[in-house]
This record gives structure tokens, C-alpha cells and sequence, in this order.
């Protein structure tokens, strides 16, 4: 069986995109070598040959190649022709001039990864006819510690760009655009483990982006009562994530449906209800959320919300101080009855007969031991050795015409309260 190829980067620093794409997908001459060893053929879906030209594949994945520039351009445009999504995470970019210069040689550029390159300088570049990257739709900035300002300019000259991710920058304060510029066509904003402690944090966001619909917030240690002056920067929000964030009480959660448009939550690794079951958990948000459609990536269908509802009733019905959505769903429902408790636990202790040959005795008998046990303690009734007895059980509905008839009951280590015994039932001791 020939081995596979791998094809990875080189380990040349300083290198550029052009060079670390080469190095990767149009490198022959290692595969060449390889294949005159082996004596063996490769096929690889990598590249193609097309009009004597190569084409590469359509997503470029290129981390960890210590790129740092863009290379030669004509060459760089000639191979990225078609390419949609480029992928150069964990590289060495510095500067944006050559960001840009990359993106200017990929016409068709969709989705740009340039998460952590060392990218906290600021960018000199305006928009103009030279600068407008208008394909661009989803844009990766995690971790590369970007300042706010070149953000908005890079989405000046991005006026496409729909998903932006800014996780892990360590934003503390969120400045307003400049001139109070507006970015309508961002839709997506992942903005997980930065430094938002306050739901105000935030406003400018909602304020940048007045279209935002999906905002991911994993990890910020934000927390407090969400006023309708926050959600009033959010009218199109329905989608939010929250999970290992800091909220502090189910009233905090509550406020939550001061956005107007959410519908899609997710809650979990939250502190103050952790400790709660899941399906308790669960009823309790859902109960409190009232347009709540989605929620932990769970549909939250109309059956779901009526028992969660009803749940939340019975929850606090005793409690002295009930929330303010108790008196919203009584008016809903109308006052619950309690439910009945039904232990279906079987009894520990139950009444049987126990007959020996002419002698019988009505007596209380413990469920919790096993049959051997059992039978060593009901041999004492009838004086003979537990050995030497065979023991048979018969429920209250079975008429006792012999034996024959009765259930011989031979496996020692079987509990007894396994046989479903109850008030009224009969056990026989037989001789061997």
C-alpha cells in the first residue's frame, strides 16, 4: 500500500503568500521523487491543468507558514483566479499595506482568515475606486489585536462584508465610527472572550451595525439587567449567544426580552443555574423568555412552551415572592391544580401468607432481600433446614390446586420486591 503525500509548508521565514502556496500545492518535485522510488502513480485533487495554465483549488489554506508578504503580483493573480476563501491564520503579517496587496491579486475573494498575525498597527488606506474589495463577505480578524480604527476602515474598503470576527482582541472600550458611519450590510458579529463586563459596552456596536442580527458573545464576563436603552441599538437582533458569560440571576435573564426581535438564544455555562437539572433548567428559561423560539440550538416547539409554562406555575405557586412572569401566565392559564404525587416506588413491607404443608401463618415480609435470604428466614416457620425446601410463590389471583400451579422460585440471588409482590399474596414451603 503506497503511502499518502503530504504537502505542507516550508519552513522558510519571511516567505511570502505566493512562495507558501507554491511550496504547498504546486511543488513537484519532492511528489516526483517519491513516485520514481515507489514506482507508482498519484492522482491528487489539489491543482488542475486547464488551458495549459494551473488553476488552484477554490479554499487556500495556508497557516502556519510564517507569510509575511504578499509576493509577486502578475503570479499571485494568475494562480488565485478562481480562489474563494483564503485561510492564513497563525502567520506573520504585519503590515496592511501587503493585506492588501494580497486581497488586490484574488479577484473573487469571498472569506479572509487572518487571524492571529501580529496586525495591532494602525492602516493609512482610505476608499477609493483603487481600494474597494466588494466581494468580500465574511472577514476573520481573531486574535490579531486590531484597533478599532482600522476596522472601520477596513470595512470601508469591504463595503461587502457581512461576518465579522473579532474574538480575542482584548477590547475593553468600543469607540463610535467615525462621523457616526454606519455598516448595514454586517449581519454576523462573533465578539467571543474580549473585555465586555457591561451590557453599555456595547452600544456602539449596535449603533455601527444597525443591521446585526447574530451576535456571539462567548466567554465575556458580561453581566447586569439589560435596559431597553441597550436593546434600543439592537432592533434587529435575534440571534444571541451567551454561553460562559456572568449572568448573575434569573432576573437578570429576564431582560433579555427587551430585544425586540430575539428569538434564538443560547445560555449555557451559566453560573447561578448550573446547578439545576437540565430539563428544570430548560423549562425555567423557556418559561421566562416568551419569544424564545431556539434555544441551546433546540427548537422550542408549542408543546415544549405550554409545559414549560405550566411547569414555571407549579414552581413558584408556593413561593412568597413570585416574578413578575408568574402573574403574566396565571392570567394565561389560570390558576393550576397541584399534581398529584405517585410514588410508584414499590412497597418495602407487604403482607403474605405463608403455607407448610397444614400449617399456614399470615405475616408482614421485607421486599428489599433476595430470594435466598428469604428462604432461610422462612424456614424457621416450618423447622426444617432452608436446604431441604423448596420455596413457590403465588400472587392472590391464582386458585391452589397443587404445586404444579405455583411459580418455583430458583433463582437465590433475584430480590424479592422483583416479583412485584403484593398485599395478599401467597409463598409455599414444599420438602424436597
Amino acid at each position: 500500500m503506497a503511502e499518502a503525500i503530504t504537502r505542507t509548508c516550508s519552513t522558510q521565514y519571511d516567505q511570502s503568500v505566493l512562495k507558501a502556496l507554491e511550496s504547498k500545492y504546486l511543488d513537484t518535485d519532492h511528489n516526483e521523487d517519491y513516485i520514481k522510488t515507489a514506482g507508482i502513480q498519484i492522482m491528487h485533487n489539489l491543482t488542475s491543468i486547464k488551458a495549459g495554465g494551473i488553476t488552484l483549488p477554490q479554499c487556500l489554506a495556508l497557516n502556519y507558514c510564517h507569510i509575511s508578504k504578499a509576493g509577486d503580483a502578475g503570479r499571485l493573480h494568475e494562480l488565485c483566479r478562481r480562489v474563494r476563501e483564503l485561510d492564513i491564520a497563525e502567520n506573520d503579517l504585519k503590515d496592511w499595506n501587503e493585506v492588501v496587496n494580497i486581497i488586490n491579486q484574488i479577484p473573487h475573494l469571498e472569506f479572509l482568515n487572518l487571524s492571529s498575525n501580529p496586525l495591532n498597527c494602525k492602516m493609512d488606506l482610505h476608499p477609493s475606486p483603487t481600494t474597494q474589495f466588494t466581494s468580500l463577505k465574511r472577514l476573520a480578524l481573531n486574535n490579531t489585536k486590531v484597533p478599532w480604527e482600522t476596522t472601520y476602515d477596513l470595512l470601508d474598503i469591504m463595503p461587502g462584508v457581512e461576518e465579522l470576527h473579532l474574538s480575542l482582541n482584548d477590547y475593553r472600550n468600543i469607540p463610535a465610527t467615525p462621523n457616526n458611519k454606519t455598516y448595514p450590510q454586517l449581519h454576523m458579529l462573533q465578539f467571543n472572550e474580549n473585555h465586555i463586563s457591561q451590557w453599555e459596552q456595547l452600544c456602539p456596536l449596535g449603533r455601527a451595525f444597525p443591521q446585526l442580527t447574530s451576535l456571539i458573545l462567548i466567554g465575556n464576563k458580561i453581566c447586569g439587567k439589560i435596559t431597553p436603552e441597550v436593546t434600543a441599538n439592537f432592533p434587529k437582533l435575534c440571534c444571541l449567544n451567551l454561553t460562559n458569560t456572568c449572568m448573575q440571576s434569573w432576573e437578570e435573564l429576564e431582560t433579555l426580552n427587551n430585544f425586540p426581535a430575539l428569538v434564538d438564544v443560547r445560555l449555557q455555562g451559566i453560573p447561578f443555574c448550573e446547578n439545576m437539572q437540565e430539563k428544570e433548567r430548560r423549562q425555567l428559561c423557556i418559561a421566562r423568555l416568551g419569544n424564545v423560539t431556539r434555544l441551546n440550538g433546540s427548537q422550542v416547539k408549542d408543546t415544549e412552551r405550554e409545559d414549560a409554562e405550566r411547569a414555571f406555575i407549579r414552581y413558584y405557586m408556593d413561593s412568597a415572592t413570585k416574578p413578575e412572569r408568574y402573574d403574566e401566565l396565571i392570567k394565561k392559564y389560570g390558576h393550576l391544580d397541584r399534581l398529584a404525587v405517585v410514588d410508584l416506588r414499590p412497597p418495602n413491607n407487604v403482607k403474605i401468607t405463608l403455607q407448610f404443608e397444614e400449617k399456614s401463618e399470615v405475616m408482614f415480609i421485607s421486599v428489599k432481600q433476595t430470594i435466598k435470604e428469604f428462604k432461610r428466614r422462612m424456614a424457621k416457620f416450618a423447622c426444617v433446614p432452608s436446604t431441604k425446601l423448596r420455596l413457590f410463590y403465588g400472587d392472590q389471583d391464582i386458585n391452589m390446586p397443587g404445586c404444579e400451579s405455583w411459580q418455583e422460585l430458583l433463582y437465590h440471588t433475584r430480590m424479592v420486591y422483583t416479583l412485584q409482590v403484593k398485599d395478599g399474596d401467597r409463598f409455599m414451603l414444599v420438602r424436597r
